[in-house]
């Protein structure tokens, strides 16, 4: 069997706007990779998104399509098929993954009748370390339960800056899909939970307490804090503010790279107050690691304050001489 693999550049995009509907029409030149020709398709998106903060499991069409990030790595993007992880780029690691694992079948012999009826949404990225090797062990796990895979919505996402963590079908949108793979599980509309990047005991456990609605809480626990708690997140915070907040959170950060991928998914989204909040409220977290005053350095360049910016990317240089970032920045201010 040949898989469809489709190479495509969005050229124009509309959109309309309403409480309960966005409809986005997408121009796209379209590649087939196997039949070596072009041609332009319209595709209508209908993203139903509820007017309230619950996610819901979204209704997009499969694309199975690669694009090229502004790394010029070629990436799985979208709506996509179990079936695209056995074409070319990808077969050798999802095959390695999910032939290695040895799963808990106890666990599963109860996740069995716990799934009936039940749709899980996976967020990943073709291009993460952590999805290749996450996202083949809960495909087995859940073939094994017997679970209908056509419930498995898997979703891709791109690693761009301009696109962190985004879809081109925008899937991730209103569901704060900041690290990846993150593994959604729901009741009809209603989520029940979610697995982020990693299992805290094990897929199998963590699925499980998930479905019988134990205490379970996922990984990075700081960003759901600060989603939960903190008041007024796009308005510039005081640094009085922000120190407060850094007692609460030091216990709570898995590490410097917890808000870091946040405070660029935020970028990505131009969410620039509640990014320069958390680059900020990152540089107080971990005030020895450079790569915060560098990152603190790129949301005051992205929106106009060059003298902020200069004076976070003179903080690397203080901290890493030889920082080539920093050295690059400063220079392109000059």
């Amino acid at each position: 069997m040949v898989i469809p693999v489709y190479t495509y550049q969005v050229t124009s995009c509309s959109v309309t706007k309403g409480c309960g509907v966005h409809v986005y029409t997408y121009s796209i030149n379209t590649k087939p990779i196997i039949m070596q020709s072009r041609f332009y398709i319209s595709i209508l998106l209908i993203v139903s998104i509820a007017c309230h903060r619950a996610a819901m499991p979204s209704a997009t069409p499969v694309v199975n399509a690669e694009i090229q990030n502004d790394r010029k790595q070629t990436i799985l993007a979208g709506h996509c098929t179990i079936s695209i992880l056995q074409a070319k780029n990808y077969k050798e690691w999802y095959d390695k993954s999910y032939n290695a694992y040895q799963t808990d079948t106890n666990t599963i012999e109860q996740l069995k009748p716990l799934l009936t009826g039940k749709t899980i949404e996976i967020f990943m990225g073709s291009w993460c370390g952590d999805s290749k090797r996450e996202v083949p062990r809960m495909y087995k796990i859940l073939q094994q339960a017997g679970m209908d895979t056509n419930q498995v919505r898997l979703i891709f996402v791109d690693n761009s800056l301009k696109a962190y963590k985004q879809s081109p079908q925008h899937e991730e949108q209103g569901k704060n899909i900041h690290h990846v793979p993150t593994m959604i599980v729901y009741d009809g509309n209603k989520e029940k939970g979610r697995i982020i990047e990693s299992p805290v005991v094990s897929l199998e456990k963590d699925l499980l307490a998930i479905l019988t609605t134990q205490t379970y809480t996922p990984n990075y626990k700081a960003v759901a804090w600060w989603l939960a708690h903190a008041k007024h997140k796009t308005h510039k915070l005081k640094n009085e503010q922000l120190q407060v907040m850094v007692t609460t959170l030091q216990p709570l950060c898995k590490d410097f790279g917890e808000f870091n991928a946040y405070g660029y998914m935020l970028l990505a989204k131009k969410n620039y107050k509640e990014a320069l909040n958390v680059f900020r409220l990152n540089t107080l977290l971990y005030p020895a690691y450079a790569g915060a005053y560098d990152s603190l350095g790129e949301v005051y360049y992205t929106i106009g304050d060059i003298a902020e910016a200069r004076k976070n990317y003179e903080k690397v240089l203080s901290m890493q001489p030889d920082n080539a970032n920093a050295k690059k920045m400063l220079e392109k201010m000059k």
